[in-house]
């Protein structure tokens, strides 16, 4: 399967956000999680958990107090493509 580039990235993290969420959105790489999009702590969880099943990672729970927008989850999931294809 051919990896995934930055533009594929951004576009499975926003179809993923607008599938997990209660209500209608439309996120920007700007959007807040929380604050823009009224995420709860356990919705971040199951964004977390979709995006490892989407892009075959592990997300450390370490980094998630740092990932606030969707350009930041953006960046957090491209590394980890990154990494895991450098590895």
């Amino acid at each position: 399967m051919p990896q995934p580039v930055p533009a594929q990235i951004e576009a499975e993290v926003i179809a993923a956000l607008k599938t997990l969420s209660s209500r209608p959105i439309e996120p920007t790489l700007a959007s807040d999680l929380i604050v823009d999009l009224g995420f709860d702590s356990v919705r971040v969880l199951e964004v977390i958990a979709e995006l490892e099943d989407r892009f075959d990672v592990s997300i450390p729970l370490n980094d998630l107090p740092l990932t606030r927008t969707v350009a930041q989850v953006v960046a957090l999931v491209t590394a980890l493509v990154d990494g895991r294809v450098n590895a």
